[in-house]
This record gives C-alpha cells, structure tokens and sequence, in this order.
C-alpha cells in the first residue's frame, strides 16, 4: 500500500489546488482527555445539524478505539481498517444512519489494525474528497489528545471543537490541546463546549479561566460555542445505547445541543457569505 499511496500523494501535488467546493464545511471535535463526552457530542451534535436540513457525513477517526457504533447499538459490517487494508473503498463504508446522516465506524481493539502514518492519513483524505461534495458537513470524532496524527488532521479541517469538562483539570488539558492546535495549524476557528456542567457558575468560571489563559499565554481567541448541562438523561441514553436527541428530545441537554447546533449554523453561514468563493482541499 506504501507505493501506492506515494503516488497519489505525488499526482495530488501536481493537481490544480484551486478546486472549489462551496458547501462543504469540515469540523473536527477534540479533546484535551477522554471522559469529556466526545464522541455522544459528535454524534448528538451531527445529527441534531442533519434534523436541520443539512447533509452530514460522520467520520470515526478514533483509530482503534472507536465507540460511535456503541452509541447506537449498531454492529459494524464494515470499519475503517477494510480501507486502510485495501478491502473496500470509502464510499462502500458509509452507514445510511437516517436521511441526512451518514456515518463511518472505526476498529475497537482489532489486534491487526494498521499503523496510521501522515502518509496513509493523506491518502485517506484524498480519497474522502472524492465524496465530500454531496455533503454540507463532514465531522470527525477524533482521537482524544493531541498526539501527530490528530494535529495533522485538525490542520486539515475548517472548524476545530474542543469538548471539555469544568473541573479545573479538564481545563488544563483543553488549553494543552488548544495550544497545541494554535502551534500546529493555521486555523483560527476554533470553539470550545463546556460538557457535564453542574450550573451556570461552574461552566462561566471554567471558560473564563481557560480563555484568560489563552489570551495571556497565547495570545489568541477560543470562543464558546455552548455549555450542556449535566443531565441524567445523557447517561440513561448512552446505556440505552440510544441517540440522546431522539430518545429524550426534551431533555435539557438535547435542548442545549439544538441551540448549540442553530448557532454553528448562523457561525458558518456568516463566513459563507463573507466570502464569495472558498477552497476545500484535503
């Protein structure tokens, strides 16, 4: 797969890098540590977008240690390691989950899982970008913590969400893999949501003292995109292994992810119409 891969990455430095896809915004979700609510965000968030008439592509790139098709009580016939090991092509992974929203699992635990370098990442974002135009957003659930390889994708997306906890050391590693991503990349749209918050309080003293210490050390902005509350609804949805937004839709923190979904709407239609023409190139 090596040999193959090198030449693509050849021929896609010799294309014309000037492709525009207009509607196709792409957003990794992050995290300073595990246990923040990654993953339910991810998949809560993109389908609460999909119920907002938009086309949803969800991507596990939590390599090895995906969790997204526990969330739903799906058994994955096909999983990012058959394209990785040559078996299927990307389009042949996609999960029709609901209209709106498609979704590629990840591996949990495969003792044969391949090694992910840069140059497989990119040969997986080359081929990503041949389906990506049938999309209004592609997402992807990353791996928690800052390590090469989720740097070197979070370079590549347009929009950065970092899920963080308040309890102050969750806070810590949330300004940990924001200054990673602000030395890493060029990217300035990055969001941070506040998950599992106790009260109004606890989630204004969390982002507060993060966004001080990112203005003082950094010399940079991380805007809040939303808090959600600690909510037992959230727990009875994960053992259920049901989708919080459709098994508790009046539950509060279904109520907070639709806000915080209305309001990355208005956040990238803003930037749309900002600019007449944008690039998407993975």
């Amino acid at each position: 797969m090596n040999e193959q891969v090198s030449r693509l990455i050849e021929l896609r430095r010799l294309e014309d890098r000037t492709r525009v896809i207009p509607n196709t915004k792409t957003i990794s979700v992050v995290s300073g540590k595990g246990g923040t609510g990654k993953s339910f965000f991810s998949l809560n968030f993109a389908y609460q977008l999909s119920r907002l008439n938009k086309k949803v592509l969800l991507v596990d790139l939590d390599f090895n240690f995906s969790n997204l098709h526990l969330l739903i009580n799906h058994a994955s016939q096909f999983t990012l390691s058959d394209f990785f090991l040559q078996k299927k092509i990307l389009r042949e992974l996609i999960y029709r989950y609901a209209d709106n929203l498609h979704i590629i699992f990840g591996d949990s635990g495969a003792a044969d899982y391949p090694k992910i370098s840069r140059d497989i990442l990119e040969y997986f974002f080359i081929q990503l970008n041949k389906i990506t135009p049938q999309y209004d957003y592609v997402i992807f659930d990353s791996a928690a913590g800052g390590d090469d390889i989720t740097l070197y994708q979070v370079n590549k997306t347009d929009y950065n969400i970092i899920v963080a906890s308040p309890e102050p050391t969750a806070v810590m590693d949330a300004y940990v893999m924001f200054k990673l991503i602000v030395e890493a990349t060029d990217n300035s749209k990055n969001f941070i949501v506040i998950n599992k918050s106790d009260n109004k309080e606890e989630s204004d003293l969390a982002y507060q003292n993060l966004s001080t210490a990112v203005r003082h050390f950094l010399r940079s902005d991380l805007t809040l995109l939303g808090v959600i509350g600690f909510d037992r609804s959230v727990y009875r949805s994960i053992v259920e292994q049901e989708l919080l937004m459709k098994a508790y839709p009046n539950s509060m923190a279904a109520l907070e992810i639709s806000e915080l979904a209305r309001r990355f709407l208005k956040i990238t239609q803003v930037a749309n119409n900002n600019q007449s023409l944008r690039t998407t190139y993975f």
